[in-house]
């Protein structure tokens, strides 16, 4: 049995409370115990994003050259400092849940064999396999033995005997916004810095901390807390070309706080582009060409828009955007899995040894028919989805959020004669009266 699992973003909570209980945890394994059978082998695939150390305001406390995109040459010692600092607060906070992890699966659940553990390093959780004190806090908090040795980008079943089919990886490789290195995919290409991580910081975990600035006393301290509560939830919204329509959204059910509003985004984006590592990102990304847009250009026109503008016109000047520079697929900040679909179609049209290519990355769990080889062999796209709360944006306006859980359980020809895989997602919403 092989288990694959993503996206679970356990955070320090400085940017917000958003993580998974421990009782998701347990009910997902006690249904594996109780539907799962008696299975000879078990592994169990953290296949990225599970620490998310990005997602923190702590970075946004000490100096632009220690922190991850700042000066690694010569300030690498203090980033990794305040890496392992951001990493003991996400541990404590769900202490319950490593406490669980790195102990022995096999007493506490009755499974028939030790689940063997493997982890696979996304975008969030970039920084766990750059520095060998974070590489060993993940393997002490996992359960995975070994010491500061790097963990592999993949998880290729080939290398065990190609039991379950599965190729997985964490699948930002194909995100723009996320991946910074070459299609050569080495240790290199992945320490290289993604312009998502400078989003997920600068912007996402500083928007509430500089609105709540501009707003002080001003609103009651109920009114206040909602607003934050909202304004937390802006990275959980999907797709990412909706986050603008999210800030609308918010100064719409505020309007009398429009004007902190816009003054803060303003901050915010001065802040940005004041940012030492974006103006060397623009110079490796911006090509000129007069009839494309690339990467740069793209996010470029997004950020002058709230710079300059105020509120309704930015919004007004958004839908313009869309229609001269493309779908909202195509927006920038956007993670769809239109890319990866590409990709996965490509990499499984040159191999026929994998039935299974999995990813994360992308929080959508959806299953694709990639294609049926000349052996008759089925092959498939399947992703793990989240355990974060989405928020969505309603085909006649508004946002509707969730919460998912979501997992994929590969079965081996001796494990199972009808079974090969399934995978699970359960949804939970909450009314708030």
């Amino acid at each position: 049995m092989l288990i694959c699992i993503s996206d679970l973003h356990f955070v320090d909570e400085t940017a917000g409370k958003h993580n998974a209980s421990f009782r998701a945890l347990e009910g997902v394994f006690e249904d594996i115990k109780r539907y799962g059978g008696q299975p000879q082998e078990m592994r169990i695939v953290f296949l990225g994003d599970i620490f998310d150390i990005n997602r923190s305001t702590y970075w946004l406390n000490v100096d632009e050259s220690e922190r991850p995109w700042g000066d690694m040459e010569n300030k690498k010692v203090l980033i990794e400092a305040h890496a392992n600092k951001i990493m003991d607060q996400i541990i404590e906070e769900n202490k319950e849940i490593f406490n669980t992890l790195k102990g022995s699966l096999k007493e506490k659940f009755g499974f028939a064999v030790e689940p063997e553990r493997f982890y696979v390093p996304g975008n969030h959780d970039r920084l766990c396999n750059v520095f060998d004190s974070l590489r060993i806090k993940v393997r002490n908090n996992l359960g995975i033995p070994g010491g500061a040795e790097p963990f592999s980008h993949v998880y290729d079943d080939m290398v065990f005997g190609n039991k379950y089919g599965v190729f997985a990886r964490h699948g930002h490789e194909y995100d723009v916004w996320n991946y910074e290195g070459t299609d050569h995919f080495s240790d290199s290409d992945y320490a290289q810095i993604p312009i998502g991580d400078l989003i997920t910081t600068e912007i996402a975990a500083r928007l509430p901390y500089t609105i709540l600035r501009h707003v002080g006393d001003s609103i009651p301290p109920e009114e206040k807390e909602s607003l934050k509560r909202n304004l937390e939830e802006i990275e959980n919204v999907r797709p990412y070309s909706a986050i603008f329509n999210w800030l609308f959204y918010q100064v719409n059910k505020s309007p009398h706080l429009k004007k902190e509003i816009e003054e803060a985004l303003k901050d915010i984006i001065k802040n940005f582009n004041d940012l030492l590592y974006l103006k060397r990102w623009y110079k490796r990304h911006d090509k000129w060409n007069l009839f494309t847009s690339d990467e740069a250009d793209k996010l470029q026109t997004a950020l002058r828009m709230f710079k300059f503008l105020n509120i309704e016109s930015a919004e007004g000047l958004m839908k313009i955007y869309s229609k001269i520079f493309g779908s909202p697929a195509d927006m920038p900040l956007d993670n769809s899995d239109n890319a990866l679909i590409e990709k996965v179609k490509e990499f499984l049209g040159h191999t026929s040894d994998y039935r299974y290519y999995v990813a994360g990355h992308t929080h959508a769990p959806i299953q694709v028919p990639i294609r049926i080889t000349s052996q008759g062999l089925e092959q498939l796209y399947l992703n793990t989805g989240t355990w974060r709360s989405r928020y969505v944006q309603g085909l006649s306006g508004g946002f509707i959020s969730w919460k998912n859980i979501t997992y994929t359980i590969f079965y081996s020809r001796e494990e199972s004669e009808n079974q090969s895989y399934e995978t699970w997602t359960g949804t939970l919403k909450e009314v708030y009266s």
